[in-house]
């Protein structure tokens, strides 16, 4: 119970942090994007930017569901270590900001690349998946220097060290 207590905290937490960092970063202090149009943003994942910004309050859905799914898993992998290496609770502040910075990378360079997103279609063979990849690790993301600091804070504090403390409090190992 412990374990699944864990988890889904952790999801729930890291989640609403980094959905709440999107609303405010993405809509009053840059690009003017409603709540709704973020969560469009991230059903494009799955059906396409064109799709996604036309299917309304459906998509927004679809991408909030996406959303705290992913934080789901990613909590449910830093716990899961976490049972197995005592380490990672017992310095959850550094252990999760590592964390955080392997979660940035995954997220940037290769499941948004791999997403429907950008192209509207899922890459369909290794060689679309590998050019996809180059293009992702050779192209400058953000070109924004304080978008590129507040996206690598909010995977590192808002998600990474989120995930190790609720982890400390609820999964470390007993004894």
């Amino acid at each position: 119970m412990r374990i699944l207590a864990a988890i889904s905290l952790g999801g729930l937490a890291a989640g609403v942090l980094d959905i709440l960092y999107a609303f405010v970063v993405f809509g009053p202090l840059s690009y003017q994007m409603s709540p709704l149009a973020v969560l469009q943003s991230v059903a494009a994942g799955w059906i396409g930017r064109e799709t996604a910004g036309a299917g309304g309050w459906e998509t927004g859905l679809l991408g909030l569901g996406t959303h705290f799914f992913i934080a789901i898993v990613m909590a449910a992998v830093f716990v899961l270590a976490a049972m197995r290496m005592r380490a990672l609770t017992e310095r959850p502040w550094l252990w999760g900001f590592g964390y955080g910075l392997v979660l940035y990378v995954a997220m940037n360079y290769v499941v948004a690349p791999l997403s429907a997103a950008a192209t509207g279609a899922f890459p369909s063979g290794v060689g679309e998946v590998m050019s996809r990849l180059q293009d992702a690790f050779s192209a400058p993301r953000p070109r924004d220097p304080l978008q590129l600091a507040g996206t690598i804070f909010t995977h590192t504090a808002f998600v990474g060290i989120t995930i190790a403390l609720i982890a400390k409090r609820f999964a470390a190992p007993r004894g």
